[in-house]
């Protein structure tokens, strides 16, 4: 029910960029390992949180700038092999279309 939320208000980000500005945190803070509560359920949220920053970071580019490596330390996550795709694919999908910029940051 959780990931099922994140996705729904994720939704309504993309239409008001002031909810975008408010829940931006909130995405970020569930990417965290730390704040997951059980394996299974943690990992859709976070799948899902990682995907709704990553279509934010397309409409609202600077808002999610300051959550990009959060999104980038999801590419070591060892717990979650499905969490590791999703970065790995949204990030390369932002590089390749400019939306992100290659810094060294990103990878640390």
């Amino acid at each position: 029910a959780r990931a099922l939320a994140f996705v729904s208000l994720g939704k309504l980000c993309l239409r008001d960029g002031e909810l975008a500005k408010r829940c931006i945190n909130l995405f970020a803070r569930e990417l965290d390992v730390v704040y997951s509560s059980t394996v299974t359920d943690s990992e859709s949220v976070r799948s899902n949180a990682l995907v709704v920053l990553g279509d934010l970071c397309v409409r609202y580019t600077n808002l999610v700038d300051r959550q990009l490596p959060a999104m980038a330390a999801c590419l070591q996550d060892d717990r979650s092999g499905l969490v590791k795709r999703h970065a790995i694919l949204l990030l390369s999908s932002l590089l390749l279309q400019d939306y992100v910029k290659w810094r060294g940051l990103l990878l640390m």
